[in-house]
């Protein structure tokens, strides 16, 4: 079975991160074990290349979003 990624966005950072999504579970078990607020937010799982087909295809809001001309 191919390895599952995760792509996470961050509000405050205005920033996309990808990683094993194993990675993702197990942050998020801690932070609710640790009753801890958190600030990425899931948005795709999948295999590495169509996750970052995902994030190629919600790159252009980020920018919006952080006033960079399209």
């Amino acid at each position: 079975m191919e390895t599952q990624h995760a792509l996470l966005w961050s509000q405050r950072q205005n920033a996309l991160h990808i990683e094993p999504f194993e990675t993702t579970l197990s942050a998020n078990r801690i932070a609710y074990r640790d009753n801890k607020a958190g600030d990425y937010r899931v948005l795709f799982v999948g295999p590495m290349p169509e996750v970052e087909k995902a994030a190629d295809a919600i790159r252009n809001t980020l920018k919006q979003r952080a006033g960079v001309p399209a």
